[in-house]
């Protein structure tokens, strides 16, 4: 006689519900990740537009103002970059709570099926036990 749990199939969707969790979890970290070496990038790139325009005593006027426009564009940018990190630091911690989630639960099923194949497993030795016992009564009394 074999062990089979009766809520196999919950168990393995609940298992799928998990990885999908996970992959997830995973894809919105390297979003998160790569958002951040840009942001990186923009910040040097801002020192860099910013050593520039502090050689202003050898600069034309035009330079000056090109200069300017460079910081600018480069703080929009930032500012963009930021507040699209913080909307995926949201999304990042929502899913992070999700995979907890799918993980509780997932560990829940998988612990009803150890102890359902447990209580099986005794069952089984105990149904073996009987049936030893009855056969050793039924020598004994052949005698």
């Amino acid at each position: 006689m074999k062990f089979q749990f009766s809520f196999q199939k919950v168990l393995d969707f609940k298992e799928k519900e998990k990885e999908i969790a996970e992959q997830e979890y995973g894809t919105i970290k390297l979003q998160q990740l790569e958002l951040e070496e840009q942001l990186e990038d923009l910040e040097t790139e801002k020192d860099q537009a910013f050593n520039l325009y502090d050689d202003v005593h050898k600069k034309s006027i035009m330079e000056i103002v090109v200069a300017q426009n460079n910081i600018e564009y480069v703080n929009r940018q930032i500012k963009q970059l930021e507040s699209k990190s913080q909307l995926i630091h949201q999304e990042a911690e929502q899913k992070y709570q999700v995979l907890i989630e799918k993980t509780q639960e997932s560990k829940m099923w998988n612990k009803w099926k150890d102890k359902s194949k447990e209580i099986f497993q005794k069952e089984l030795l105990q149904k073996e036990q009987a049936m030893l016992d009855e056969m050793a009564v039924l020598r004994y009394t052949r005698k």
